[in-house]
């Protein structure tokens, strides 16, 4: 009596194997996606109480902008720990804020050049309104 594996057998493993890496990869790809689109909501939830913490402290009642990640972190980080949104390298972050009577702000997410979904973006404004380009 033989022991051990025919080649067909063998062949039809990998096969199967094959076929479940081909189904489980993309799935995993995009629950990461999704992570990652996750955490860039989490920072612009809090870009946004340090723009309302700062507005309510400021002598005009304003909005600070903010064009880079650095002055995120510069501006507003002593409102709130926003550490996580400098040393983020998947996303960009910046503020706008016009001005207006009443002041808006929208605090915008975008994914960056190296990435998958690059270019694409999450926004959020003073009133807490969702919106953007990102879709995982």
């Amino acid at each position: 009596m033989k022991r051990g594996f025919t080649l067909i057998e063998l062949i039809i493993v990998i096969i199967v194997i094959g076929i479940l890496a081909t189904i489980a990869v993309p799935q995993y790809l995009k629950a990461v996606e999704r992570a990652k689109g996750g955490k860039a909501r989490q920072a612009l939830s809090l870009i946004a109480q340090a723009e309302k913490m700062y507005r309510a402290d400021d002598a005009n009642g304003a909005y600070i902008i903010c064009a880079t990640k650095a002055d995120v972190q510069t501006n507003l980080g002593t409102w709130i720990e926003l550490k996580e949104v400098e040393a983020d390298l998947d996303w960009d972050y910046d503020v706008a804020a016009p001005g207006g009577d009443p002041p808006t702000f929208t605090a915008q997410a975008t994914r960056v050049a190296t990435a998958v979904n690059a270019g694409e973006t999450i926004t959020v404004d003073q009133d807490g309104v969702w919106a953007g380009t990102f879709v995982p």
